[in-house]
C-alpha cells in the first residue's frame, strides 16, 4: 500500500500536535510521579509516535524500533538529568531514522546530517528552564520543526516520484517477450 502522507508536512503537523498535547500530558503525570519522570515520560511518548510515523513512512516493520523505543523508555527511569535524558532521546531517534528506517543516503551523509540537526535541536531545546510548561511546549514543537529539514535535505519524496508504476498485463508481457527472445527457434 502506499503512503500518500508527506514526511514534512506531518512531521510538522505532529509536532504542533505534541507541543500542545504536551502542557496537559506533562500535568496528568505529575500527579502520579515526580517531575523529571513526568517531563522524561511525556517526551517519550511523543518520540514513541513520532518513531511509528518514521517506520510507516519507510515501510518498516513496528518490531524493528522496538528495541530503541525500549531503551527510550528505560532512560527515561534511569536518568535524572533532563539534558542528558534529551540528548539520549535525540541520539535514539537519528537511531531510528537514519539507522534503521531512512538509509538511502551514504552512512557519512546521514551521519552529517543527524549530528548537525540532533546538537541544533539539543542546544536549542536544552536552554528552556524546566519548570516552565508553556517554554517546552513550544521547544517539542521548535524540536519536530528542526526534524522536519531531514526530510528537506535527502528529499524524501523525489524516489516515490521517480517510480513508474507499471501495468501488470504490461509487466507480464515484457516477461514473456524476454523468454521468448531467449529461445533460438
Amino acid at each position: 500500500m502506499k503512503s500518500t502522507a508527506n514526511p514534512i508536512r506531518t512531521t510538522i503537523v505532529w509536532g504542533v500536535t505534541g507541543g500542545l498535547a504536551y502542557i496537559p500530558l506533562c500535568f496528568a503525570l505529575s500527579f502520579v510521579v515526580y517531575w523529571p519522570l513526568s517531563f522524561q515520560l511525556s517526551l517519550s511518548a511523543l518520540l514513541t509516535g513520532y518513531g511509528i510515523l518514521l517506520s510507516r513512512w519507510a515501510q518498516q516493520p513496528l518490531r524493528s524500533i522496538f528495541f530503541p523505543l525500549v531503551l527510550l523508555f528505560m532512560a527515561a527511569f534511569c536518568m535524572r538529568s533532563t539534558d542528558t535524558f534529551l540528548f539520549t532521546a535525540i541520539g535514539l531517534l537519528s537511531l531510528i531514522r537514519s539507522g534503521i528506517c531512512f538509509k538511502n543516503e551514504s552512512i557519512l551523509k546521514r551521519l552529517a546530517a543527524e549530528v548537525g540537526l540532533g546538537l541544533g535541536t539539543g542546544l536549542l531545546v536544552s536552554g528552556a528552564v524546566p519548570a516552565v510548561d508553556l517554554e517546552w511546549a513550544l521547544g517539542v514543537w521548535l524540536f519536530f520543526l528542526i526534524q522536519a529539514l531531514f526530510f528537506v535535505l535527502f528529499d524524501y519524496d523525489r524516489e516515490r516520484e521517480t517510480k513508474v508504476e507499471v501495468d501488470p498485463f504490461e509487466k507480464a508481457k515484457m516477461a514473456a517477450e524476454t523468454i521468448l527472445s531467449h529461445w533460438v527457434f
